[in-house]
């Protein structure tokens, strides 16, 4: 026990303020996300604060281009109407794949929420899932996000695959990906907004 007290006694002398606290905070997230019940809510939030923007230089010249048999790809809408890739043709499109138990998925959802608030009536924006409608409707509803959400039932042609999610992709009016983006990020930046507003200049 003598041990025990010299140890945390040492541990305060060596250690900053900032320090005890910084490491206080770490081992209470260590325990919430141990802890089913508050995982879920709590690791959204923690990885919300360190979200960045996806580039440091945006770019409006294109990684690759969509094809005409990629735009025959079919999506459905959640009321079950289905749609081609084709019928967005000659749009700037923010597409992104993502799901509702993915924690990084939910962690940039807002940034994209205000994204579309701003861009809706400018960019066409799919949100794209390969969950059942039933999960789907109840996530959005709970959350009160108003983004189109499509539901994908054939696998993604090749330029729009990817092994992990979220992913994100921009593309421009002529069929160009401009940005590829995987893994969660804070999307209603400057510098998404001034690609976005450039690309819908050059439509």
């Amino acid at each position: 026990m003598s041990k025990l007290r010299e140890k945390i006694k040492n541990y305060f002398k060596k250690k900053k303020t900032l320090s005890i606290v910084l490491d206080f905070l770490f081992y209470v997230l260590i325990i919430l996300f141990i802890i089913p019940g508050t995982r879920k809510t709590i690791l959204p939030v923690f990885m919300r604060t360190i979200l960045h923007p996806p580039l440091k230089n945006v770019s409006t010249i294109p990684l690759q281009k969509i094809t005409e048999n990629d735009y025959q790809w079919p999506l459905n809408k959640l009321d079950g109407k289905q749609v081609f890739l084709g019928d967005f043709k000659q749009q700037v499109l923010f597409i992104n794949f993502w799901a509702t138990w993915c924690p990084p998925c939910r962690a940039e959802m807002p940034g994209i929420q205000k994204l579309y608030e701003k861009y809706g009536n400018k960019v066409k924006f799919l949100m794209i899932t390969a969950e059942d409608p039933g999960s789907v409707k109840a996530y959005i509803k709970k959350n009160s996000y108003t983004f189109p959400i499509y539901l994908q039932q054939y696998k993604a042609p090749a330029v729009f695959r990817s092994n992990s999610i979220p992913t994100t992709f921009i593309v421009d009016a002529k069929g160009g990906i401009v940005l590829l983006h995987k893994g969660a990020s804070k999307w209603n930046s400057g510098k998404i907004e001034h690609l976005l507003d450039t690309l819908i200049a050059e439509k």
